[in-house]
């Protein structure tokens, strides 16, 4: 184990071109197991310890004691700060999707770590390839159990597998995405042991333990408790004539029944109210004296959707932390005029924001439907979307909708990325950023100018070639307060070159709709993203939801094996960055791989943009109660699949007494 940790090790280093100091420092965040911190501290752990509502269970004969009750090789966490306390309630502002306290549930089976440079082990001990990357192989934490002490082990993944995944009859939870083979068939799933299993394909996957650190969604679809869900599935219950009571229970953030891996579990539900969640006496991990996590006793949280409402509740103190509760950045100056009042501490976290707000062109503009091959040249010409770059005013916008605390750029996804960790990395997400953001009206009359755009109508508008009439369609969703107010910026921008411009105020349902069917124009929109390997589709054509980003159409030909969209043409500049995608997926090297994606950048660049940025790299407020702490000075929230808070470890968040 040690000699896995130190090789991870070195991988990170090269990869991102960081000292070994600079590595070490967050690999102490964690350690894999015991053993592994003793050989490398020297520190022993002797004895285990346990909160007191669970010693005062242990000794009523409810629970085992703590050494029972823990997995072979628990996982050592370092706190941020110091060891902390039992006990506690925290109170946590949500809404009936329960976004924020799922992502505070962050436990896969392989994480990102707190810094964001590296996935480190989770739930799995270690993880190994083999046959060239076409077998990933998870070894489990032995002894795990789930949160009613029933052992966990791969019955409970078969379970996943073929009784639901598989299950023709049961369509809500299918094989994922990354299950699939290139040909459209399904991985071989093999269940070794209890405690471990392996995939294979028919080509390499090096990014499957990495998919499985995506957020909560990957993992949360896969933990299926077989003991507690089967009495609701017909194959196991004859009484069960369908799954509606399957599907109604199979809801862990709602049903005080169901079992869980996390820190805390569901003791109590209120629908339209809240839920309350009590600590897990089997969870998995330990801290540096051998206390058995979390350290907080009790989570409860209050349904609370009006963001004012929050707000308010926030500055009065009524939330103990809140990471997306008050997300606004224009929040911040009154957050912070009332800490003291409060008992409070405003800590600036990052957005992790490549563009907010950004325009998403449209590259796959449908002639079939729009019957308007005319639009669909000109939004693909690299010229005149450079001209809708320059026309616009960046400074404006950040002193309006940011009061200009947000940072002039282009469009690029999160700085942050450990794509661009490296000297290198950094220098060319630099020049990412910075391509075509001048404020030059005069070069983008030029360009329009030159691209044949050279004619205008009595009221001043540019026409068409042939003299009709040239209108843009920019779609904006309501009730995003940041799209509302930059809007009316970009039309008065574009119309003062020429350009006349209608602000399509629309739903979620009818940008949805509008992005299936590609017949959007212009899109308001916002970026980021910390892997394009997982998840790419804002730099290359492809990925799982053919309604966003910029190639639709391209999207839903892949998703639909030709049936419907349009293809790849060969040569052209979706093809190219395809070609980089399909060299760096089956690549094992991550630095080499991310090369890959300096080049795919570097089309961005030469041939773009083809999202337009206008500002980003916004602040993003964390509200927490001075005596709440462990909680780091640093985290990334925009890109929701980097887990956090949960990549920073809540089960080691205390109230300091």
């Amino acid at each position: 184990m040690r000699k896995l940790t130190v090789i991870l090790l070195s991988v990170v280093i090269a990869l991102l071109g960081l000292t070994t100091m600079s590595v070490a420092k967050d690999s102490q965040a964690y350690w894999n197991t015991p053993q592994e911190y003793e050989e490398t501290t020297g520190n022993k752990i002797e004895k285990f310890h346990e909160a007191p509502m669970l010693r005062t269970m242990v000794a009523a004969g409810e629970i085992p004691p703590v050494e029972k009750r823990l997995p072979e090789d628990p996982q050592v966490i370092v706190p941020v700060e110091e060891i902390g306390q039992y006990g506690g309630t925290w109170h946590l502002p949500d809404d009936p999707w329960m976004g924020n306290l799922r992502m505070i549930m962050y436990d896969p089976p392989v994480r990102w770590n707190r810094d964001y440079t590296a996935y480190i082990p989770g739930l799995v001990k270690k993880w190994e390839f083999s046959d060239e990357g076409k077998t990933i192989t998870f070894y489990f934490r032995k002894g795990l159990k789930w949160s009613d002490g029933y052992p966990f082990t791969m019955e409970d993944l078969r379970f996943w597998w073929e009784d639901l995944a598989t299950n023709d009859e049961y369509r809500v939870i299918q094989p994922p995405w990354w299950s699939h083979n290139i040909d459209g068939t399904l991985m071989k799933v093999k269940f070794i042991d209890d405690y471990t299993i392996s995939f294979t394909f028919k080509e390499p996957h090096w990014n499957i333990p990495y998919i499985l650190a995506s957020g909560f969604w990957e993992w949360e679809s896969m933990m299926k408790p077989k003991h507690y869900l089967k009495q609701f599935h017909p194959k196991y219950n004859s009484e069960m004539k369908n799954y509606t009571t399957f599907q109604d229970k199979d809801k862990w953030w709602l049903n005080p029944e169901y079992p869980v891996l996390f820190a805390w579990h569901t003791v109590e539900y209120t629908p339209g109210e809240g839920a309350t969640y009590e600590r897990n006496p089997y969870y998995w991990k330990i801290d540096t004296a051998g206390n058995q996590l979390p350290y907080i006793d009790r989570i409860e949280v209050r349904y609370v959707t009006d963001p004012e409402v929050r707000l308010l509740q926030a500055i009065r103190g009524e939330y103990d932390a809140t990471f997306r509760g008050v997300k606004d950045p224009l929040k911040i100056p009154l957050l912070k005029e009332k800490e003291k009042s409060g008992n409070y501490r405003v800590i600036l976290w990052k957005e992790g924001a490549g563009a907010w707000p950004g325009v998403t062109v449209n590259q796959t503009y449908n002639v079939e439907k729009t019957k308007d091959p005319f639009m669909r040249n000109l939004l693909c010409n690299k010229y005149f979307r450079r001209a809708l770059s320059y026309a616009i005013d960046r400074k404006r916008v950040n002193d309006v909708v940011w009061n200009g605390m947000a940072r002039i750029q282009q469009f690029t996804i999160s700085e942050e990325s450990w794509h661009f960790a490296s000297p290198e990395g950094k220098k060319i997400w630099q020049e990412w950023a910075n391509s075509y953001v001048e404020y030059n009206p005069q070069k983008a009359n030029e360009l329009l100018d030159e691209i044949g755009l050279n004619k205008r109508d009595k009221d001043g508008f540019r026409t068409r070639p042939d003299g009709t009439k040239l209108e843009l369609i920019l779609d904006v969703r309501a009730g995003k307060r940041v799209f509302s107010e930059t809007a009316p910026i970009l039309k008065k921008n574009w119309e003062a070159i020429g350009l006349r411009t209608v602000i399509n105020t629309v739903n979620k349902a009818t940008q949805k709709l509008r992005g299936a069917q590609s017949i959007y124009q212009l899109r308001m929109d916002e970026a980021s993203e910390m892997d394009l390997w997982i998840y790419p589709d804002w730099v290359f054509p492809t990925g799982t939801d053919p309604c966003r980003r910029m190639w639709p159409y391209i999207v839903r030909y892949q998703i639909t094996n030709g049936r419907e969209g349009e293809p790849i043409k060969k040569g052209s500049v979706e093809d190219r960055l395809m070609e980089i995608y399909n060299k760096g997926i089956p690549e094992p090297d991550p630095e080499k791989r991310n090369h890959y994606i300096w080049d795919a950048v570097r089309i961005h660049i030469d041939e773009g943009p083809f999202c337009i940025g206008i500002t980003g790299g916004q602040p993003s407020p964390v509200v927490v109660k001075n005596n709440f702490r462990n909680v780091p000075d640093f985290g990334v929230l925009g890109p929701w699949a980097v887990g956090a808070p949960g990549n920073t470890n809540p089960e080691q968040y205390f109230f300091k007494r």
